[in-house]
């Protein structure tokens, strides 16, 4: 077939526009480089359908002639692997980052070591006993008694109430997040509208890559606060949606965005377990019933009342009253409650009297009662307390490793994310130069083609030319 004189002029412009594309798109990275959650994008070209050449005439084909360039389409340079990959280790960090947390104020709570905690309390509760045994008439030494005495029972109580209060923090911060209007509700929102933009965008025959990074970035946050699932959606035929994803979160079988639409009621998405590994699911462990926090409590609660029982025993054995009791009931999560509290029978601010403080029994009223509760020193109650703290010591530094651990693979899931989808300046700098050198060439190519046909045109016959 014959092929047109202004072929080539066809050829130029194709070069010209595909890499007048490739120059925006790299300076749309560039520009993009420090943008949050951007891919990296690059133009796509292939080579314009041929044109047959054959001898004029003739319908045979003798050779293929090139028609330059098409752009294909402009790729976003993503690592779907990578992506599921780095949003289970950030749910795994939402989650025990939250815990090391929430844990470090329980350890602040407990002052150990330390001149404030419950056993130095308890310490100077023992040595008041011991100089009662040194002088058992002596009423400054039953008064220092009471006040050590009180002074424990009031570190207890302090003690329970703090971590009630972390307990209360944690469910606080937990209904903040799910509740109607908060983040993640925001987050979810956004996920549907952004379904909808890019299902739209689509089917016109658009790429909206930026509008898919906004929706991964939305993924990602939303990974810190639960397992994240995302799957295509389907339609009444079984077949995917296309651009549109549904998103799971946690455990919970029924999506939070199904296509363009979010989940409601909203209530209804975060059931008791439902958030699984993450912030949410921390901060619902952290504030229940048979939770870490609560089960501290219940340990104070023993220790304080293997405390009581063992001192009342030997005061009441030598016919006193109670020195300590323990309130009914058990410790409610996010609710202090005092675990231990002076017998009134002994304490003057409550009607009771000095007097009732037994130091001793037998003739002459010696002091084998006061001995024998100084001697509880380092007992079952002691022990109790020191193995909570032990507990409590380890079970925080394995949090802070752990989190110490995941961090790390997070950051390193990060990094191998970003050497794929991250702009490199230098790699981009060096397309620019290369873009340029092939605008500029295809600009030549024009030119010279566009002299080539003036001549032909306007010179072409005339004599002497």
């Amino acid at each position: 077939m014959s092929i047109s004189s202004f072929t080539g002029l066809e050829t130029a412009r194709r070069g010209l526009l595909a890499h007048q594309r490739a120059l925006e798109v790299a300076g749309h990275n560039i520009a993009n480089q420090a943008t949050p959650g951007y891919s990296r994008q690059r133009v796509s070209l292939q080579a314009s359908p041929a044109l047959a050449v054959g001898p004029m005439g003739s319908a045979s084909v003798i050779a293929q002639l090139g028609t330059g360039v098409d752009v294909n389409g402009i790729e976003r340079i993503r690592d779907r692997f990578a992506d599921v990959q780095y949003r289970a280790q950030a749910s795994r960090l939402g989650d025990v980052s939250t815990r090391t947390q929430l844990l470090g104020q329980v350890e602040l709570a407990f002052s150990e070591p330390g001149d404030n905690g419950l056993n130095a309390a308890l310490g100077r509760m023992w040595s008041a006993w011991s100089d009662l045994a040194n002088d058992p008439t002596s009423s400054p030494a039953r008064r220092v008694v009471l006040d050590t005495t009180k002074a424990v029972a009031d570190r207890y109580a302090e003690l329970d109430a703090q971590l009630a209060l972390v307990q209360s923090q944690a469910q606080e911060e937990y209904d903040a997040l799910v509740a109607d209007g908060g983040p993640i509700h925001g987050i979810v929102t956004e996920i549907a509208d952004l379904n909808e933009a890019i299902g739209a965008s689509l089917a016109r025959g658009d790429a909206p890559n930026d509008l898919l990074d906004q929706r991964d970035l939305l993924l990602d946050r939303l990974s810190e606060f639960g397992q994240v699932q995302v799957q295509a959606t389907l339609d009444v035929h079984g077949q995917p949606v296309a651009g549109k994803v549904d998103v799971l979160l946690g455990t919970d079988p029924t999506p939070l965005v199904s296509g363009d639409v979010a989940r409601e009621p909203w209530s209804v998405a975060f059931a008791p377990g439902g958030p699984g590994v993450g912030k949410l699911g921390a901060l619902a462990d952290l504030a229940s019933a048979g939770g870490p926090i609560d089960a501290y409590r219940q340990e104070i609660a023993a220790s304080a009342s293997a405390l009581a029982s063992t001192i009342n025993a030997v005061h009441q054995g030598a016919g006193g009253p109670a020195v300590l009791v323990v309130p009914p009931g058990s410790p409610v999560p996010g609710v202090a409650r005092p675990p231990l509290q002076v017998d009134a029978a002994i304490d003057p601010a409550a009607g009771g009297s000095l007097a009732a403080l037994v130091a001793g029994s037998g003739p002459g009223q010696g002091n084998d009662v006061a001995t024998a509760i100084a001697d509880l020193r380092g007992g079952a109650a002691d022990e109790a307390y020191r193995k909570l703290v032990g507990q409590v010591g380890s079970e925080i530094a394995q949090a802070q490793r752990t989190e110490s651990s995941v961090r790390s693979l997070a950051g390193a899931l990060q990094d191998r994310r970003d050497s794929v989808a991250g702009v490199s300046t230098d790699e981009e700098m060096a397309d620019l130069i290369r873009f340029q050198r092939g605008y500029e060439a295809s600009a030549r190519v024009l030119s010279a083609v566009d002299e080539m046909l003036d001549r032909l045109i306007n010179r072409t016959g005339r004599v002497g030319l």
